[in-house]
């Protein structure tokens, strides 16, 4: 007789990046019944010799063909019909990577706003983690900004982003000002062309304001 406590596990992973100052996830797409022609989080089921934070890693890789340097641990899904054919407990994980160097036929990037018909109960779980992301880059925990944004950018394009995130417009002068007197951002010495006038670029600064 089977044992009833025996389960599968399996780790899926929200993969995240900016483009044009919007978050955007990383979906594949299911070829086989059930729920084909739907999108799925990239994932693996959990091997015997592999940790969550391995498996999720490898899921990384396999997906996006650059190595993860950032996890975030997110929520377990243990519904008993999460999947109509088996027993399956999901342990979920957010990362961040540039969405410039991601290829891959298989996936497709998606607005977190505009997310397409997701199989089994995916879009439960990227909604989810999506909003814990949003947490952290509105407290920029752990420096999660800079994770964000490795490479310089205008104030304008990172307000653009901050107002996506926050769904509401912001104050030019205010966000200008909180940002640069906490030192969350200091200035590259660059400049670009912007509009016919040069603005200039900023990154953020790993030893200035954060939450941990």
């Amino acid at each position: 007789m089977a044992k009833s406590y025996y389960n599968v596990i399996e780790v899926l992973v929200n993969i995240c990046a900016v483009d044009q100052g919007k978050l955007k996830i990383f979906l594949k797409h299911k070829q086989n019944e059930p729920y084909k022609g739907y999108w799925l989080l990239p994932g693996n089921i959990l091997s015997n010799d592999q940790t969550l934070e391995e498996s999720a890693d490898n899921t990384v890789v396999m997906s996006t063909n650059f190595p993860n340097v950032f996890l975030i641990e997110g929520k377990n899904f243990s519904n008993l019909d999460r999947d109509p054919l088996e027993r399956i407990i999901a342990c979920s994980f957010t990362s961040i990577t540039v969405k410039s160097l991601v290829h891959n036929p298989e996936m497709q990037w998606f607005d977190i706003d505009e997310l397409p018909k997701m199989a089994y109960d995916h879009e439960i779980i990227a909604k989810a983690n999506i909003e814990e992301l949003k947490k952290q880059i509105i407290s920029n925990k752990n420096n999660i900004l800079y994770k964000i944004f490795p490479n310089d950018f205008t104030l304008s394009e990172l307000q653009q982003f901050f107002e996506n995130i926050l769904n509401r417009p912001l104050d030019r002068r205010n966000f200008r000002k909180k940002l640069i007197d906490s030192k969350t951002v200091i200035e590259t010495g660059d400049k670009i062309n912007t509009a016919g006038r040069p603005s200039k670029l900023y990154m953020f600064n790993k030893g200035g304001k954060q939450n941990e």
